[in-house]
């Protein structure tokens, strides 16, 4: 008994060395060991952290690697318990660097900030980790992007803890360890690729299509560059909005890509490009939305006009009362009501519009189990159904791309949501009756079992939906 309070003491004990002695202790009795645990073998130091194989974030940056102080020593800490016998975690604390090889075109370390410069370096990353030990495994980890001449740009953090079993760390010594590198690996990932700070740093220095290279196609769509264009709608109007990099959301994939196809179809449909407002990253605030639905669109449309309404982005779910809201640039799962736009508010403030009618069509999903949905952290996803209340019945036209209880899914060849990819394939010819007319109901028919095949394909059900008053109205015509 008096060496499992020993092994206890040690383990509570902020003292590296008596910590990592304490695993060599010898127990007896129907705990003791057989024999001394085996050296760990040296293996990949990456094996088992589960960074994200996917294309970079920054393919266009250089990085320079500056390692604090406190990091320096999380990683003779853990070279030291290895040389006592015990677990070696340096292996764990140095694979925390595997995610800048994997989100830039190049990654280097410097051992001074000065040396930025020199080492050819666009963007600089000092990199903060502190370890304690005190009965469970804990991780502190700051990181802080620099320009070469050392202006901060934009920090991310993380934290992760583990507790240690009854017996301290245990038979599988490197559990909790492994785990919360991991954990804290991908939470500086998703934040660091939601980085709009970055983003912009990326484009200024690399071009327009740097910051969002990370999720670009090979190529361009076949629905990216519309191969027709009707005759002028001068007084329709449309609002389009995708957000693809959150403040402190992980992406929406290719939700960007999204919106800029949709506004180039609008104009080959007819619509000026003056009628037509695009909201994308850092302008897509809730505030900004509400200020375009509540005072531009009623301002300047005309009752012989035809609205639209585009939405790619994240959706959520208020896991108390079911509502569903879009969630703008700047929303917080957990302040719903707060920081997102309820769907309720967008049909009253478009079917308040006077106006020949409003097609809406949203390209998200409000269960919160994934895809363009999120959910506040310990929430349990939700089977959403659409209040079709509170669609006015005169004017409004609803086309979503998924069911209450599914997921949306993505094209990657293509760079576009699946839902989106065959609404402007309908939308530009594809769902025409036999008089050349596009109508709701026709490109709800075309898009429907298209986006269901594409995804059985990837091994999950998507229904889009239609709601309204006006499906057979007239959309257009070639």
């Amino acid at each position: 008994m008096s060496r499992i309070k020993a092994l206890n003491a040690a383990i509570g004990n902020s003292n590296p060395r008596l910590w990592l002695s304490a695993l060599l202790l010898p127990l007896a009795g129907c705990i003791a060991m057989p024999q001394m645990p085996r050296q760990p073998v040296r293996q990949d130091p990456f094996a088992g952290i589960d960074i994200e194989k996917r294309l970079p974030a920054f393919p266009q940056l250089n990085l320079a690697l500056f390692l604090s102080e406190n990091t320096k020593n999380s990683v003779a800490f853990g070279r030291q318990g290895g040389a006592m016998g015990g677990f070696d975690i340096a292996p764990i604390v140095e694979s925390k660097f595997e995610l800048f090889k994997a989100n830039f075109k190049s990654s280097v370390r410097i051992d001074r900030l000065s040396d930025a410069k020199t080492s050819q370096a666009d963007l600089v990353a000092l990199y903060d980790s502190f370890v304690e030990v005190k009965g469970s495994f804990r991780l502190d980890v700051t990181v802080v992007f620099m320009d070469v001449d050392g202006k901060e740009i934009d920090r991310v953090q993380a934290r992760g803890e583990r507790a240690f079993g009854m017996l301290g760390l245990g038979q599988s010594p490197g559990g909790p360890i492994v785990q919360v590198v991991g954990d804290v690996n991908r939470a500086l990932e998703r934040d660091m690729r939601a980085s709009v700070k970055l983003a912009d740093f990326a484009r200024a220095r690399g071009g327009a299509g740097a910051a969002v290279a990370a999720f670009a196609p090979a190529a361009s769509a076949d629905v990216d560059k519309p191969g027709y264009a009707l005759k002028a709608r001068p007084d329709d109007f449309a609002l389009v909005v995708g957000i693809e990099r959150y403040s402190k959301l992980p992406e929406a994939r290719f939700a960007q890509n999204d919106a800029e196809a949709v506004k180039k179809h609008l104009e080959a449909l007819g619509l000026p490009p003056r009628n037509i407002i695009q909201l994308s990253g850092s302008d897509a605030t809730r505030s900004i939305l509400q200020g375009y639905l509540d005072e531009w669109l009623p301002r300047n449309v005309k009752p012989d006009s035809t609205v639209f309404f585009y939405y790619s982005g994240h959706g959520a779910p208020d896991p108390k009362t079911g509502e569903a809201y879009l969630v703008p640039w700047d929303g917080n799962a957990s302040f719903l009501q707060s920081t997102a736009y309820p769907l309720k508010s967008l049909y009253k403030s478009l079917g308040a519009l006077k106006v020949k009618g409003v097609l809406i069509a949203l390209d998200s999903c409000f269960s919160g189990a994934g895809g363009r949905s999120v959910l506040a952290e310990g929430a349990r996803p939700l089977v959403m159904k659409l209040d079709e209340s509170a669609l006015p019945r005169q004017n409004l036209t609803l086309l979503t791309a998924a069911s209450g209880d599914e997921i949306t899914a993505t094209l990657a060849d293509q760079g576009h949501g699946i839902f989106t990819y065959f609404f402007l394939k309908g939308l530009g010819g594809a769902a025409k009756d036999a008089s050349g007319k596009v109508t709701a109901k026709s490109l709800y028919d075309y898009l429907k079992p298209h986006v269901q095949d594409e995804a059985h394909r990837q091994n999950r059900e998507q229904t889009p939906l239609l709601r309204g008053a006006c499906l057979d109205c007239e959309i257009a015509r070639f």
